[in-house]
């Protein structure tokens, strides 16, 4: 028996042995590392890992079937978020054309939007109210909270005071309508409402 462990025989199946074993473990490393490289790829696809973006004079607009300007939103300052596409803001001001010439306008200290939805979303300072008002002074929204929907629609909540000149002064928690060509249009305001009519 020790003859065969001393034979050239031996000595060779041992050392073929321990080459199979280093190989074997060469191929089980490389195939780990490609799962891992795959997980690692799979987890940076679901997590993008790229840095938020910092613009200074962002603006966001959007154009009609004519090329005709429908609205537009610039900014001081924006901060976009990579992976949600939400755009951080300062200094709001967002104008609405009707026929090339700007009828309503929004001003908000701060606020969010998003570069794909186009949905937006404004928020008053401590002491600064969002305020909307037509060109022609017409009509005047102030709220706490505003966000700006489809087809020109608005949702404003927090302390809403709406002043129609001529027509009547409206304060409440909740309001919604719509900025039309030159004011605000199908209004419906909720919550602790009062008015006075006849103001200017």
């Amino acid at each position: 028996m020790f003859y065969f462990l001393k034979s050239e025989w031996f000595k060779l199946v041992l050392a073929l042995g321990i080459l199979g074993s280093i190989v074997g473990l060469l191929f089980y490393a490389q195939y780990e590392s490609k799962v891992e490289q795959a997980q690692y790829e799979k987890d940076k696809a679901a997590h993008p890992m790229a840095e938020k973006i910092t613009i200074d004079n962002y603006e966001l607009k959007e154009i009609d079937d004519f090329n005709h300007m429908k609205w537009r939103l610039q900014a001081k300052s924006a901060v976009i978020e990579p992976v949600t596409k939400d755009v951080n803001l300062t200094m709001i001001n967002v104008e609405y054309f009707d026929e090339g010439k700007v009828k309503m306008k929004v001003m908000a200290p701060q606020g969010v939007c998003n570069q794909v939805s186009h949905e937006v979303k404004l928020r008053g300072g401590s002491n600064i109210n969002v305020v909307a008002m037509a060109e022609e002074g017409k009509s005047r929204l102030e709220t706490k909270d505003l966000e700006l929907t489809k087809k020109n629609q608005f949702i404003a909540t927090g302390g809403v005071n709406i002043n129609m000149s001529g027509v009547a002064k409206v304060t409440g928690d909740r309001a919604t309508g719509v900025f039309g060509k030159s004011e605000l249009q199908d209004v419906k305001i909720t919550g602790n409402t009062r008015s006075i009519i006849g103001t200017d």
